[in-house]
């Protein structure tokens, strides 16, 4: 048995009392053959301390034997020493029959560094050495989608596709079903993924491959994925709100706010969560439900005034006139937006608090001198108004330019014409 054999069985049996000592002698005897390979078996161990020494005495020994410099390189890398590493890697030079795995490392440090355009030199580099290289043109797909260029990742993907289903422990049909998104060619997506949906087994490709099924209203499918998501990840945030709207699509309101209620549950910053399950529990008519969950918005999310105005309009349809007064208390008025304006005109017109109504409506005005729904409503306060028959008298005339064939408008008009 060599010493590298020793030294190994020494490990397996966690015994580390003699690994210095049998270390140095396989340094001493062991064929460089057992050498490289105890390097090796170190590496995966993940005794990558002891492997440096073991690559570090065969470079000694063996200096134009570059792959031994880049395998020390790689776990250089691996311990945070780039400078050092970077060196060896440079040192390899192009004619050398390892130049070719310089420049892959050299690619994938600068990849996991975010400089893409550098390792897609790299990459381009090592396809003129090697073109039928299928590690480069997957690395050169890889960069081509993460930099948006999404036609090259393209040819490139469907060209690996002719020789692998998966490479480096990629599914190379969910990358080619996602790239086909990202050109917008959603039909082609989705047949790829329904060709190969039982071979998605990643969670975020399970949810890109929702996103293309909900482009092309393939609804339940989209929610077949989401629930796989959501099951292996309750956390995963996303989903919650994608599946919201394949429900709403689907017109299902039950199933819609029991899924904004889940997501809120793991994520009680989401907006659109409180506003979509308000708007789900409203149209099965429960109101209870829609003003808890608005509230409970407006309590994680007190700057968002789009969920305040959800639910002063709510509180109008159920005329709740002092909870809608109250809701905007603390606000400036600069910060109110028309609709606020209009909903407190009519709560205020309610309570028989004219003046206040007068300010509100006068306030909504401009933005809402179009909307016959306003303007008659606005008609119908400042008629009961004192001398308010001029003001009536224009709101009836722009009024009757939108709704020429309400009978009531007219005749209210011609009557204070009459007068």
């Amino acid at each position: 048995m060599s010493y590298s054999e020793q030294l190994l069985d020494a490990i397996e049996r966690q015994d580390f009392s003699q690994e210095k000592i049998l270390l140095k002698k396989a340094l001493d005897s062991d064929e460089p053959e057992i050498l490289a390979s105890l390097a090796e078996n170190l590496v995966g161990l993940g005794f990558t301390d002891l492997a440096k020494e073991v690559y570090r005495s065969l470079i000694a020994r063996f200096p134009k034997e570059d792959l031994f410099k880049i395998y020390l390189a790689e776990i250089l890398l691996n311990d945070g020493k780039d400078e050092d590493a970077l060196t060896l890697l440079y040192g390899v030079k192009p004619d050398s029959a390892a130049y070719l795995d310089s420049l892959l490392v050299q690619a994938d440090y600068y990849q996991s560094n975010g400089l893409l355009e550098t390792a897609y030199k790299k990459l381009l580099e090592a396809a003129k050495i090697s073109p039928d290289e299928d590690v480069v043109k997957f690395g050169l797909a890889e960069l081509d989608y993460l930099s948006g260029r999404y036609e090259q990742a393209l040819s490139r993907y469907q060209d690996l596709l002719k020789r692998h289903k998966t490479f480096s422990e990629v599914n190379l049909n969910d990358r080619l079903f996602q790239t086909l998104a990202k050109l917008g060619r959603y039909e082609e997506a989705s047949r790829v993924i329904s060709q190969n949906g039982n071979e998605i087994l990643d969670i975020d490709s399970k949810y890109q491959a929702a996103l293309v099924m909900l482009a092309v209203h393939k609804d339940e499918q989209a929610i077949i994925y989401l629930n796989e998501v959501i099951d292996q990840s309750p956390d995963y945030v996303n989903a919650y709100r994608l599946l919201v709207d394949a429900y709403e699509q689907q017109h299902n309101n039950e199933q819609e706010l029991r899924s904004a209620q889940a997501g809120i549950a793991y994520n009680e910053l989401d907006p659109v969560l409180y506003k979509k399950g308000a708007q789900a529990a409203l149209r099965m008519n429960d109101f209870k439900t829609a003003e808890e969950l608005l509230q409970k918005g407006i309590k994680f999310l007190p700057e968002n005034i789009a969920l305040r105005i959800q639910l002063s309009n709510l509180y109008v349809k159920e005329n709740k006139d002092e909870e809608n007064i109250a809701l905007f208390k603390q606000l400036d008025d600069e910060d109110l937006e028309p609709q606020v304006h209009w909903n407190l005109a009519i709560s205020y017109q309610n309570l028989d608090q004219s003046a206040k109504a007068k300010s509100e409506f006068l306030l909504a005005y401009p933005e809402f001198k179009d909307n016959s729904a306003f303007l008659k409503q606005m008609i119908r306060f400042f008629n009961t108004e004192p001398n308010a028959k001029e003001i009536v008298k224009e709101l009836l005339e722009k009024y009757l330019k939108l709704e020429p064939e309400d009978t009531e408008m007219q005749e209210m008009y011609d009557n204070l014409n009459f007068k």
